[in-house]
């Protein structure tokens, strides 16, 4: 294996990804079907949850331009949804989803627990809910709990869906909200820091709620390696040192130099076809209690790989670990984790010791909470306490100061030249007290109050493209498509 060259690839692959998320677009959009109010809260009071939706939700199939694991370009995949009565600028909340059964098992096929998201979307958010690289469309097998592809997989996503909304007058309220469950609560974390923490001056995180997330890769989640205590969900362990390989190909050649010989006709399956993850773990499960007479997951491993990962901090194992690490950095937008004592699947000390050094960084508002209630829950169990307590605390956030504003046929105003070359007048805005323009993502660039009738822009600091132009009056908003090149 050649170490060295593993290092230098992972060092150029995350140098190149945090410029990623730039100048992404939808390639298709397919509305998928329609949930309407009533069978959305019968769902939800199936499953326990309190909380009252305001709208049915329209549910769309997208794909659209990202980068994929190997830095070429990739098509990906996920799902968009927007309530089907829009009255107003949009908050956008991006829902990561949580492990499942492979590539096939997710939003944009309507599965991997779309369902979730579709909450948020019923009242009244926009919701993106990628697929993740290697899942759905995208190319390759899934770098799973890779906290960079996780994060930029999303970005493209919210790229190509605030252009597509300008396009189509749906507006953005500029707020974004991130939430996730289990590997999404990892999901959410490795957004909402890449998002702070990279581009800052891009988007601004109005508040995350990660669930449940195993957010201490190289800690809590790797020392489940070397425990002797049963651990019923050894495929986790598989399945995130194969995806270390998609992302550092170079580390190892074959599953042989890193599991032991009964293991490698359990793991096959998913390693070529990319499903089957739950179907593994009770095969490797099965093998453990045949092979040593207890589901002691670092039996799953070759001595020597237990060797490296125990006393050789600085081998390309370990470092990649590190950087799928999300709890250490002070978040700046309000973070709540949620999470249970007794979860079975993710160690809840990965909510603790996040909250311990975020808060330690200098977080300004950052917690974690207990929503068990004493109740003996584990991971699936915990999915409902969480979401009754985790969506009001993240609705609480919604800016609620921008009024529905009625959009106008423009009849009088004259808005030119168009396309312009940075200079635009505007004539005929007598009635008109504010003149906005945004950006295709919904960012808005320019501002400036109305006195008279006619209005001059100077736009020339701004980039070639489209923009919308809005009007506003004591009746509503006049929206203009506007050209700059």
């Amino acid at each position: 294996m050649n170490f060295l060259k593993s290092i230098v690839l992972s060092t150029c692959l995350l140098l190149g990804w945090s410029q990623m998320g730039q100048s992404q677009k939808i390639l298709t959009i397919e509305s998928e079907s329609s949930i309407p109010q009533s069978s959305g809260q019968l769902l939800l009071l199936t499953f326990g949850i309190n909380v009252t939706l305001e709208s049915g939700v329209d549910v769309y199939r997208v794909t659209y331009e990202a980068t994929g694991s190997d830095m070429m370009p990739d098509t990906a995949s996920g799902l968009l949804m927007l309530p089907d009565d829009i009255g107003g600028p949009l908050p956008l909340l991006v829902y990561q989803h949580g492990t499942t059964k492979g590539r096939d098992d997710v939003p944009s096929n309507l599965e991997g627990g779309f369902q979730l998201a579709s909450i948020f979307a019923g009242k009244g958010m926009a919701v993106l809910a990628p697929d993740y690289l290697g899942m759905g469309t995208s190319r390759g097998f899934h770098p799973y709990v890779h906290a960079e592809t996780e994060a930029t997989a999303a970005l493209d996503m919210m790229e190509a869906c605030l252009t597509w909304m300008g396009e189509n007058d749906i507006s953005w309220n500029e707020q974004v909200f991130i939430t996730g469950y289990s590997q999404g609560g990892h999901a959410a974390m490795a957004l909402h820091k890449h998002i702070e923490e990279v581009i800052p001056d891009k988007y601004d995180v109005a508040a995350s709620l990660p669930m449940s997330g195993p957010y201490s890769i190289s800690g809590v989640m790797k020392s489940l390696a070397f425990t002797d205590e049963p651990y019923n969900f050894p495929a986790y362990l598989v399945y995130s040192m194969r995806g270390i390989k998609e992302i550092n190909p170079s580390l190892y050649d074959d599953e042989s130099q890193i599991f032991k010989a009964p293991f490698l006709p359990v793991i096959e399956p998913l390693l070529t076809t990319g499903n089957g993850v739950f179907v593994m773990n009770q095969d490797i499960v099965q093998t453990l209690l045949t092979e040593y007479g207890s589901s002691v997951p670092k039996q799953i491993f070759r001595d020597s790989v237990l060797n490296l990962l125990e006393n050789e901090d600085d081998h390309p194992f370990n470092v990649a670990l590190r950087e799928s690490d999300v709890y250490d950095w002070a978040p700046e937008a309000p973070v709540l984790m949620l999470y249970c004592p007794n979860d079975d699947q993710v160690p809840f000390r990965n909510s603790i010791i996040a909250d311990s050094v975020m808060n330690l960084r200098g977080a300004v508002d950052t917690k974690s909470m207990d929503v068990s209630e004493g109740r003996d829950l584990d991971h699936g169990g915990c999915i409902t306490p969480a979401l009754n307590v985790g969506i009001p605390w993240l609705l609480s956030f919604i800016d609620t100061t921008t009024p529905t504003i009625t959009v106008l046929e423009n009849e009088h105003t004259l808005i030119y030249p168009n396309p312009t070359s940075g200079r635009v007048f505007i004539d005929g805005t007598d009635d008109v007290q504010l003149v906005e323009v945004y950006d295709i993502s919904g960012k808005r660039v320019i501002s400036q109050v109305v006195n008279n009738s006619s209005v001059e822009l100077d736009l020339q600091a701004l980039s070639d493209g489209m923009y919308l132009t809005h009007l506003y009056t004591a009746d509503g908003v006049i929206v203009e498509k506007l050209m700059i090149q």
